[in-house]
């Protein structure tokens, strides 16, 4: 008999990636639902056999009816203004622990970043929301807690924090970053690899996993000569001050919080009990790094990461 996961953000990367994996998947039926089944992205999942249902984060009853008789459950939001993305997962875990077949719960979280340093780091509204549902399945939703399973996703493999500026006197491509070279991060193409992580979870892990997902756990060093090989072209780490990439980038302090806190405490600080994908039961093949890199239009990604960081900018700058 085909079991069935639901998908809260199923158009998103992280849930059209673990869409496609259990389409894939036999004896597994894709239940997608989304705010607008009309949309391009919804349809082409339906296209591709998936069942879409609409449902609303804000609306308890029509999650529960969007759950009914699922097996497994993913949920990942976009960011958004953070206390509505909050509560909107907040009622994902309610409607969820009321579903009698429901086995397991996996969700997509980030690091309690300002509980975890103690206030020090307190900005980066995105890790936090997600980190309060944690907390709050936790503390309120114990019998859910015992059928979930956290994802923490790796940093994105087109994040545009590095990616490398070229300088045009000297020919150098430059990481510009606010870490220290030695500094490790995990790095993920999300698309192609949460869903194979996902699937790893609900078939072959425990309810209760605690899962950092990466394909290459790497330096912010190995990352650069990584990059210069794969690309034939100079690179070098230019490590500056959270403050000048605000000031000369107009980058947000609640995206530049986050790499601070991971050079002072790591990826994965604050968290208790965690895995690597190295020490998963059966572990899936994705591509590294340098697989991901090779053969790549850089020139778009780079158009790609530049755009997307225009968008991260403080209202008012262009810089």
């Amino acid at each position: 008999m085909s079991k069935v996961i639901a998908i809260i953000g199923a158009t998103g990367n992280q849930g059209s990636s673990v869409a496609h994996t259990f389409l894939d998947t036999p004896n597994w039926t894709v239940r997608a639902i989304t705010r607008n089944p009309a949309s391009t992205k919804a349809q082409a999942l339906a296209a591709a056999g998936a069942e879409l249902f609409q449902a609303e984060l804000n609306d308890i009853a029509s999650l529960e009816a969007a759950f009914q008789g699922a097996h497994s459950i993913f949920v990942n939001t976009t960011s958004g203004v953070p206390i509505f993305v909050g509560r909107g997962l907040g009622n994902a875990a309610i409607a969820a622990s009321r579903v009698p077949t429901l086995e397991r719960f996996v969700y997509s979280a980030l690091g309690p970043m300002k509980r975890a340093s103690k206030g020090k780091y307190a900005l980066s509204h995105h890790w936090d929301s997600k980190a309060t549902i944690v907390d709050y399945i936790k503390r309120e939703q114990t019998e859910l807690a015992k059928k979930t399973s956290i994802i923490y996703i790796g940093v994105y493999a087109t994040n545009p924090l590095i990616m490398p500026k070229l300088d045009p006197e000297t020919g150098l491509y430059k990481f510009i970053l606010p870490m220290r070279g030695e500094t490790k991060i995990p790095i993920i193409d999300t698309p192609s690899s949460k869903g194979p992580f996902v699937h790893a979870l609900v078939e072959h892990e425990p309810a209760g996993t605690n899962l950092l997902a990466y394909d290459s756990y790497l330096s912010i060093n190995e990352v650069v000569d990584i990059w210069a090989k794969a690309m034939g072209k100079k690179a070098e780490l230019v490590t500056v001050t959270a403050e000048h990439m605000h000031t000369e980038f107009n980058i947000p302090w609640e995206v530049l919080q986050a790499p601070l806190w991971i050079d002072e405490a790591g990826y994965m600080g604050g968290i208790e009990g965690w895995i690597g994908a190295a020490d998963l039961k059966v572990r899936p093949r994705t591509k590294t790094f340098g697989e991901w890199l090779a053969g790549r239009d850089w020139e778009g990604v780079l158009d790609g990461g530049h755009a997307e960081l225009q968008s991260l900018k403080e209202p008012g700058t262009s810089a």
